[in-house]
């Protein structure tokens, strides 16, 4: 019985090594030592329906990276809206803290002044997450993106197979 389960799991194992998975590293997709091109990784993303979102970003840095003025368009416009949001979205906060200390118990109107003030907190860090400030900054989320496409279309791959 021994012998049995030690083979089997030598199979397995085997067979878990030999699948043709994606990998990504330094701006190129491989798919059994063969250099696969972003259209590819493309349409991938779509057959498979995974990691289309992080293609998208990870194209979008990509340009971030070779047109400095696009850049700097989109740090000032997330800075913007960053600022903005992540300030009011503070204020809001603060004055559903103030409804709790002055009436000392949570009620609807101290709810509805933290709920919208918490979203605005999330778009606010979403448009800081969005600059890149020099271009080794672009590379560094591009790959960072690439890599979660490779993992997701590796999960999809793998899912397909089962």
């Amino acid at each position: 019985m021994k012998l049995l389960t030690t083979i089997a799991a030598v199979l397995i194992s085997v067979s878990g090594f030999s699948q043709d998975y994606i990998k990504y590293e330094n701006g190129t997709f491989t798919q059994n030592g063969e250099e696969l091109s972003m259209e590819q990784i493309g349409v991938l993303t779509l057959l498979n329906k995974a990691g289309r979102g992080n293609f998208r970003r990870g194209n979008r840095f990509i340009r971030f990276h070779k047109n400095q003025n696009y850049r700097i368009a989109n740090n000032t416009g997330s800075f913007v809206v960053g600022s903005a949001t992540g300030l009011s979205g503070g204020f809001l906060v603060l004055v559903s803290g103030y409804y709790v200390w002055w009436f000392e118990k949570v009620n609807l109107e101290a709810f509805g002044y933290a709920a919208p003030g918490a979203g605005l907190s999330v778009v606010s860090y979403k448009a800081f997450s969005r600059i890149a400030l020099s271009p080794e900054g672009c590379l560094r989320k591009r790959d960072k993106e690439f890599s979660k496409v490779a993992d997701k279309l590796n999960e999809a791959i793998k899912a397909s197979k089962q």
